[in-house]
């Protein structure tokens, strides 16, 4: 009858050429393209898990385990995040993984010849442990994307203001899309520093490309008028639509004391007229 000692001792032997029956299994359930840097790191870190493997096998708590596993995976788990479009690339293939992964240890156990019970720990040692780089992924591929869809975010609320210089002293600020909570804040906090360093004498503010406004958002971009106002700009507003100009009195906004043109071109006629 075999030991456990001596099972750990054959893994931590011949990780390296199990851990490369792994990876060949492996790299043919992966729907995506992957660098052979990536893959020689992968080929590398094979081997040292079945050796790694080897060590949890001494260690009879779950906790302990659980700690060891994650200082020594999580570097290699973020780079296999990064590498999947989505979740789906990440979870796909790990049933049949795991699966051949059971198999080949299930093999190994029983030609070490160790006891049903001395197998059935062994089994679930690795399971416990496949189980936690499957979570550990996750967790990380949800970060991960998360940090990618905000700085999307960033720079589509970058782009959905642009300052537009018309001639000197006079740029269009067009407001594009529906306007929500965070564009309203995006507009204060960025875009109205900006245009406060650019020596200016008037902003043209055009709603021509605006779909909706709600009461709160209209709120605030009016309240952006009088901060523009406050640093000595000249403020005018063009293409309010009429539905939307209708939705803004019924709300009570007020905005009496801003001029309106139909679109950008009157409101740069008026400009220059008045400045003559």
């Amino acid at each position: 009858m075999g030991s456990i000692q001596d099972f750990a001792s054959y893994l931590k032997d011949n990780g390296e050429e199990l851990g490369e029956k792994l990876l060949v299994y492996s790299l043919g359930k992966v729907d995506v393209e992957i660098p052979q840097s990536m893959i020689e790191e992968s080929r590398k870190n094979n081997g040292r898990f079945f050796k790694f493997f080897s060590d949890t096998l001494i260690v009879e708590e779950d906790e302990s385990v659980e700690e060891k596993f994650l200082k020594w995976s999580r570097d290699n788990i973020e780079e296999q995040v990064s590498m999947m479009d989505k979740l789906s690339s990440l979870i796909r293939p790990y049933p049949d993984t795991r699966m051949y992964f059971s198999d080949l240890i299930g093999t190994i156990c029983m030609q070490k010849e160790l006891s049903t019970k001395d197998t059935l720990f062994v089994l679930n040692r690795l399971n416990f442990i496949l189980d936690i780089n499957m979570r550990e992924s996750i967790l990380l591929f949800e970060k991960y994307k998360n940090r990618i869809n905000a700085e999307s975010r960033k720079e589509i609320l970058a782009l959905s203001a642009p300052i537009v210089p018309i001639q000197p002293g006079v740029v269009v600020l067009p407001l594009v899309g529906k306007i929500d909570s965070a564009r309203a804040e995006h507009l204060m906090t960025q875009t109205i520093p900006q245009i406060s360093n650019m020596d200016l004498d008037c902003v043209i503010i055009d709603f021509s490309g605006i779909v909706t406004i709600d009461n709160e958002v209209a709120g605030h971009v009016f309240d952006i008028t009088n901060v523009l106002k406050l640093l000595g700009i000249d403020v005018n507003v063009s293409g309010l639509r009429p539905e939307l100009a209708q939705h803004i009195v019924l709300n009570g906004i007020q905005f009496d004391d801003i001029q309106t043109f139909s679109n950008v071109q009157q409101a740069i006629k008026n400009w220059d007229v008045k400045i003559l």
